[in-house]
């Protein structure tokens, strides 16, 4: 008797290659590209007022910023994650001459890139060398904004100029 053999290899493989292109065409392409951070060290100034003393803050911001194209299907407008780093920046009381130290470092924002930009970060501040709340006590932490109008290359995402300006946060009603 002779038995009739069928051959699943003309049925799975092509049915292999349909199914792995699928889930190809699902994941798609990574959903980010991001390039290598650019660094830039921005000028701040301004003065924080308040009691107990207004404190008058000047240094250089270095601000990172990260170029992200989206390269999923969804082909969202490139963007620029921005992060902020205010360790260069020192404050002196006006009335008593005291140091005073800004925090924040570290701070980041995720923004749709533009030619220009202003981007508004809010940052503790504390009368001392450091900030450290133990130091401090909580009740001493200030806080102020520090508002950057930013330059951009757009083809790179590179900060091209920029300048800060610190100012007392706002208090909500």
């Amino acid at each position: 008797m002779k038995m009739l053999r069928l051959s699943v290899t003309p049925i799975v493989l092509p049915l292999f290659v349909v199914v792995l292109s699928g889930l190809a065409w699902w994941a798609g392409t990574p959903a980010r590209a991001a390039f290598a951070p650019t660094i830039a060290l921005i000028p701040v100034s301004g003065i924080v007022t308040g009691q107990p003393e207004s404190v008058k803050f000047s240094g250089q911001a270095q601000v990172s910023s990260e170029l992200v194209l989206d390269t999923s299907k969804f082909n969202l407008p490139p963007a620029v994650i921005l992060t902020v780093d205010l360790s260069g920046v020192s404050g002196t009381g006006s009335s008593s001459g005291a140091k005073y130290t800004a925090g924040g470092n570290g701070t980041s924002a995720y923004r749709r890139l533009f030619s220009t930009d202003t981007v508004e970060i809010t940052f503790p501040f504390a009368r001392g060398t450091t900030m450290s709340v133990s130091s401090t006590g909580l009740a001493s932490v200030r806080s102020g904004v520090v508002t950057f109008a930013l330059g951009f290359d757009t083809n790179t995402g590179a900060i091209t100029k920029g300048t800060a300006s610190v100012a007392a946060a706002s208090v909500p009603n």
